[in-house]
């Protein structure tokens, strides 16, 4: 009896523990106020967007950060905040807060660089090449895509003609999907470049599709395509490698709903999910901007012609002819050079 009473005792530890440790760090929204000698500070989470949120005033003067850090059962995570020059840098726990400045009404983050030295270290098919950050990349040329990674470095040839604009086209995971560009108004072929085995294929697809068509978005393994021409919607199964008919929708925020075809043709609707933080264009300034909030922060003083990818806090972007990335922690990288981005830029470049 002693044992049985014994092994029922540790049992019900192990429960109890296991539903302690479940309630104690699960991810818990929430939302709390404090101050830090002159400073008001809101920190907030929100576990949808697994992201924390900061507005700090002082004299009227309001600051706004985002983290995109693990989540952490510590709060009040600012320790300590530094103000210099109309900038504000800080202390933290568990998590990484980048300075922000504010002058006059002007945001912008304090790591702002205007260093125009590209320093090459190696090149191919024109392409100059600095630095790569781990990704691979696809660069169209008008007749091949230039893949770049570094492991391996190699053309892909799809026409036999020159394209000027791939306006039509789609990142999807680790592909690239390009119809055929040798048909003239409808297509009813897909070229698909798989970055991660540096090869490509070709879906047949059994309906045709007119040029006038723009892709929504991706859900699990399938990409959806509106035909405008047609006032029809379909997917194409990525693993089955087949395109369907399907109902007029879009998934916002992870819910379907219906679309009319008006709504199609007037507004162009694509798949959308709130994020913490995007990165905008305003009179050919890079900008971030923070969920809600009204303010937006210069993070570079370069002329940026198109974003390239936004990808958690890290964007890419073309200014002149060189291909950039920045983060707010670290700044700003030109990464590639090409010639020929000074004149055409728009789909272009894809990042993976």
């Amino acid at each position: 009896m002693k044992k049985n009473k014994h092994f029922i005792l540790v049992i019900v530890i192990i429960v109890l523990f296991t539903i302690f440790s479940y309630i104690y760090f699960r991810k818990t929204s929430y939302k709390l106020e404090y101050k830090i000698n002159d400073f008001d500070i809101v920190e907030e989470y929100n576990k949808e967007m697994k992201a924390y949120f900061f507005t700090i005033t002082k004299d009227k003067k309001e600051y706004n950060l985002v983290s995109l850090d693990n989540y952490t059962t510590k709060r009040k995570l600012i320790n300590s905040i530094d103000e210099e020059d109309n900038c504000l840098s800080f202390k933290t726990t568990n998590i990484n807060l980048y300075s922000v400045c504010n002058e006059e009404e002007n945001y912008y983050i304090k790591n702002i660089k205007d260093n125009d030295e590209f320093n090459k270290t190696s090149s191919y098919e024109n392409i100059e090449i600095t630095e790569l950050e781990g990704n691979t990349y696809l660069l169209w040329n008008y007749h091949d895509f230039i893949y770049i990674s570094k492991d391996k470095e190699k053309k892909f040839s799809l026409f036999s003609k020159d394209i000027y604009n791939l306006n039509l086209i789609y990142q999807y995971n680790n592909y690239l999907l390009i119809p055929d560009y040798e048909q003239d108004y409808i297509f009813n072929k897909l070229y698909v470049i798989n970055t991660d085995k540096a090869q490509k294929s070709t879906i047949n697809l059994r309906f045709e599709i007119y040029f006038d068509s723009y892709f929504l978005g991706n859900n699990k393994n399938d990409v959806y395509i509106y035909d405008l021409k047609n006032n029809q919607e379909y997917y194409i199964d990525m693993k089955k490698e087949k395109l369907y008919k399907t109902e007029n929708k879009v998934l916002i925020n992870d819910e379907w709903q219906k679309i009319s075809n008006q709504t199609f043709q007037k507004e162009k609707p694509t798949f959308k999910k709130d994020t913490a933080i995007t990165y905008i264009i305003d009179n050919n300034k890079l900008y971030e901007k923070i969920n809600d909030c009204n303010n937006l922060y210069l993070v570079s003083n370069r002329e940026v012609k198109q974003i390239v990818k936004i990808d958690n806090l890290d964007v890419y972007y073309i200014s002149n002819d060189t291909l950039y990335k920045y983060n707010p922690i670290d700044g700003e990288k030109a990464l590639l050079r090409y010639s020929e981005w000074n004149f055409n830029y728009k789909n272009m470049v894809f990042i993976f």
